[in-house]
């Protein structure tokens, strides 16, 4: 059978939108590869293809075929809809001067200044105006005294803040604090920017909505998914609830079976917590999601605490994550690993360091009882696909070791 093709669009952290044709039989990673030469950028790791499916956002599997995450009008062409993916971080890092190259970081950027935008730490407010200062350096340049309002301020500001203080006072303060920039780069300020926007608690993180019950929508729960740990909120008469922080250390296991989560750690009430994904796919990836993000930290974490201690010493020589070409580790203590050495090994072991493989897969009968219309397969190498990838993530065992 031919591997017929089919038009879809990919939308980047900056607006910008990219139409596609790809082939029904393609991969993940086939369309991965397609954005990175449309974009020309060769380092994408720590980005991911993101897809609604069942009204859940969820990261594609580049190992899996796409046809798995797209509607079936779609596979049959008879979709009138435009089907639409989303390029977005997948692994926020704990400092960005580990993003050496400047597309990339430009891409993250674009996506934090976007979050920012969304972001309500409502006793962080001053923070936001100094955010606003950097994003118009690293967008604009050094201030130059105008005859108008040379920004937006909806462009810069959470829409609580312009509707707390009003156009009129952003304009009056934010040029103030933009021309006390004047000589900073834009790769500067753009940095700095990044890494003031990594504070904000509702920034670096990809939230997973969770359910209390199996078969009921009611008693909704908000996973967050951020680089050194999990947050876990509830949402009570349509106001969400922070109920707990957990630190990577503080946990000691992460299991499923089938769309059943069982959080085991310290600060939880009865030192466990159970909740439901809205789909096995949707608690499949969500676990692999979890374990990349937690052996991400762990690998990167001696680079963070090497650049902090730089950065203590008060050095302004910065350190990068290279792409390896140029990289000799025993010729230079400031030189790094490179990132995508470190998220090749990610999806080469998956999971399995973290599990004991068992040879039963309640998952699978769960996902054949239950959720019918969730996962679908187009021929049997993709029922082998699912096996495999089902086989790969343990369903009663823990995910994560305890963290020395």
């Amino acid at each position: 059978m031919k591997n017929q093709s089919r038009g879809l669009s990919v939308i980047l952290p900056n607006s910008t939108k990219l139409k596609m044709t790809v082939g029904l039989k393609d991969r993940g990673q086939d369309v991965f590869n397609q954005v990175s030469e449309l974009l020309m950028v060769s380092d994408l790791h720590l980005f991911g293809l993101s897809v609604v499916k069942g009204n859940q956002p969820l990261f594609l599997d580049l190992e899996q075929k796409l046809s798995l995450y797209l509607p079936k009008s779609w596979r049959k062409n008879t979709s009138k809809e435009e089907v639409v993916l989303s390029l977005k971080v997948q692994y926020f890092v704990e400092n960005a001067q580990l993003i050496e190259n400047n597309e990339a970081r430009q891409l993250y950027y674009a996506e934090l200044k976007g979050r920012v935008l969304r972001s309500e730490c409502f006793e962080q407010e001053g923070l936001y105006f100094q955010l606003a200062a950097y994003a118009l350096q690293a967008d604009l340049g050094d201030y130059e005294e105008p005859n108008f309002a040379y920004f937006s301020p909806q462009s810069f500001f959470p829409f609580w803040i312009i509707q707390k203080r009003g156009d009129d006072y952003i304009l009056k303060h934010i040029p103030t604090l933009h021309r006390e920039l004047k000589g900073m780069s834009s790769s500067k300020a753009s940095l700095h920017f990044m890494q003031e926007a990594l504070t904000l608690s509702d920034v670096p993180i990809t939230s997973y909505t969770m359910f209390k019950e199996k078969n009921k929508a009611q008693g909704c729960i908000l996973l967050g998914l951020a680089s050194g740990g999990l947050q876990i909120s509830e949402t009570l008469n349509g106001k969400q609830q922070f109920l707990y922080d957990l630190p990577w250390s503080d946990i000691r296991s992460i299991t499923f079976q089938g769309r059943k989560f069982n959080i085991q750690g310290d600060g939880l009430h009865d030192h466990k917590m159970v909740f439901y994904s809205c789909s096995v796919l949707h608690a499949i990836n969500l676990l692999q999601h979890i374990s990349n993000s937690h052996r991400l930290h762990l690998d990167t974490k001696p680079l963070v605490m090497q650049l902090k201690e730089k950065n203590d010493r008060g050095t302004h020589r910065e350190m990068y994550i290279t792409d390896g070409a140029d990289l000799d580790m025993e010729d230079s203590e400031d030189e790094l690993p490179p990132m995508k050495f470190l998220l090749d090994q990610l999806r080469t072991t998956g999971t399995t360091e973290y599990t004991n493989i068992k040879d039963k897969c309640p998952c699978g009968l769960e996902m054949s009882v239950d959720e019918p219309e969730e996962m679908f397969v187009d021929d049997p190498e993709d029922i082998l696909r699912f096996v495999e990838l089902v086989e790969g993530v343990s369903v009663d065992d823990p995910l994560l070791l305890p963290i020395s």
